[in-house]
């Protein structure tokens, strides 16, 4: 649904939930009532709760992401690809002497897979820009791990650590040429009109479409009702 049919269908789904309080206990609820900046807000938050769950498996089917073709589907406009060259190695406090820092994107939600291409004269000439996959590890982790043959950095392995402010440090046996990254964006928010007065949702003013697969939709508002309802102190069924 474009965002015309998100703010219509906010107001219905508030309007019948209104109706029926009115009707079971004899009391107003015309207070209930939200503009487009605070539907936007809203939306948003489902949204981001939705992507949340689909992607740590806390969702109706009990799958991570990439579990099953549908999920995959379902949050498939988020997925990103990111090549850093040496080139793009940034400056910063390291644990490893000869290890290297890059920045992460802006809107990067969750990674779902990293790797490395080397580019080293140690390795053998048939393979020294052979492809190794780069672990995550815990500073406390990296401690125990460094000097292990099977834990540490090998020609297989390289080693990341999260320096904090978007940045990784990355561990490697040998020299690193590229390091390549998919990840899950964090979605642009849905904001239903352009804001007025300085308003903003997630730092956007100007109205913008859901750019999640189109199935998940009527799930996103009805959250998001739910969520404005529980706001009000009014409550709602959860969907």
């Amino acid at each position: 649904m474009n965002i015309k049919e998100f703010s219509e269908g906010f107001d219905l789904l508030v309007d019948s939930y209104r109706r029926i309080k009115k009707f079971d206990s004899q009391q107003s609820f015309d207070t209930v009532e939200f503009n487009e900046y605070e539907k936007s807000q809203f939306l948003t938050m489902a949204q981001q709760e939705l992507v949340v769950n689909f992607y740590n498996g806390k969702n109706p089917y009990g799958d991570y992401f990439e579990g099953t073709e549908e999920l995959r589907r379902y949050l498939d406009n988020l997925v990103k690809t990111k090549v850093y060259s040496i080139e793009d190695a940034v400056s910063g406090k390291k644990i490893a002497e000869n290890s290297i820092l890059f920045e992460l994107p802006s809107d990067l939600a969750f990674i779902t897979l990293e790797q490395v291409n080397y580019n080293d004269e140690a390795l053998s000439c048939s393979d020294n820009t052979f492809t190794a996959t780069v672990y995550p590890v815990t500073q406390d982790e990296y401690d125990r791990v460094r000097t292990n043959p099977f834990r540490g950095p090998t020609k297989y392995r390289v080693l990341r650590l999260d320096s904090g402010d978007k940045k990784v440090e990355l561990i490697s046996k040998y020299k690193i040429d590229t390091y390549t990254i998919k990840y899950l964006s964090v979605p642009p928010p849905i904001v239903l009109e352009d804001l007025p007065n300085g308003l903003s949702v997630n730092g956007e003013s100007k109205e913008k479409e859901c750019i999640l697969n189109s199935i998940l939709h009527d799930t996103i508002l009805r959250r998001a009702v739910s969520l404005a309802l529980s706001s009000k102190s009014v409550g709602a069924k959860e969907e």
